[in-house]
């Protein structure tokens, strides 16, 4: 085998590599644009949505959490929750586990999308 044949193996490698990614990157982006809100219509469905999760969440932190932390999350026993820099991740798990002497666990008493909702009240807050 000489030179020219060997290293045609390795390009032909690299360039059909580079066509796979090339067109796997286009296919995402294209998938990106699909999956964004095309219309005004949308984006209000989407933020009444929010809205509901928002009041939701608003009714089960008054039967939860009010008695600690106030009716307008000001503060009482527990922290004041306005402006917290929490990541949504981090007050599902605060939430579901609760601290230590300091807030019970609602884990075994809250569905997951209750605590969608909680994050979502407690994000509009912020």
């Amino acid at each position: 085998m000489n030179i020219r044949g060997a290293l045609s193996a390795p390009l032909i490698a690299v360039a059909t590599a580079s066509a796979v990614l090339a067109s796997t990157l286009a296919f995402a982006a294209s998938m990106e644009r699909r999956a964004m809100p095309v219309s005004s219509q949308q984006t209000s469905r989407t933020q009444t949505l929010d809205g509901r999760l928002v009041a939701s969440g608003r009714k089960l932190f008054l039967m939860n959490c009010a008695h600690c932390h106030a009716d307008d999350a000001t503060g009482d026993e527990g922290p004041d929750l306005h402006g917290l820099r929490k990541t949504d991740a981090r007050l599902r798990l605060l939430i579901s586990n609760g601290i230590k002497g300091e807030m019970p666990r609602f884990a075994a008493k809250l569905a997951p999308s209750e605590l969608d909702a909680l994050v979502a009240y407690l994000d509009s807050l912020r």
